[in-house]
């Protein structure tokens, strides 16, 4: 008994360390992107849970790169990545100035390249 009580405890330390690095990964991926791409530089930024879908297709994708080209707070020519599905997304908040917008990031499944972002 003391024994599958170890492995269940051992299982779950490995699971929550291995959550904590892929959320912070897509914290560090969705940062370099707000770097890279926004006009302003003097912002902050929350993050909610990494989670996955397999919902987004390419014209959601589209759609949301040429509303994306509106928003003022990004620069007109974004870079974004590329990559595999399952997507992972996380949902944030950005706070610029007085204003604080929810947005939503979608990632490659490396957790590497911002494919897309909404913003709600």
């Amino acid at each position: 008994m003391k024994r599958y009580i170890k492995i269940i405890i051992i299982c779950s330390i490995t699971l929550v360390a291995v959550s904590c690095g892929k959320q912070h990964k897509a914290e560090s991926a969705v940062k370099d992107f707000l770097n890279q791409n926004m006009t302003a530089a003097d912002y902050s930024i929350s993050f909610n849970k990494i989670d996955s879908t397999k919902n987004l297709t390419d014209s959601m994708i589209i759609v949301m790169k040429n509303s994306a080209k509106k928003n003022r707070l990004f620069k007109k020519n974004i870079e974004y990545g590329n990559g595999n599905k399952p997507y992972i997304f996380t949902k944030t908040k950005i706070c610029n100035g007085k204003d604080t917008v929810p947005y939503t990031f979608y990632l490659d499944n490396t957790l590497k390249n911002v494919i897309a972002f909404k913003m709600h």
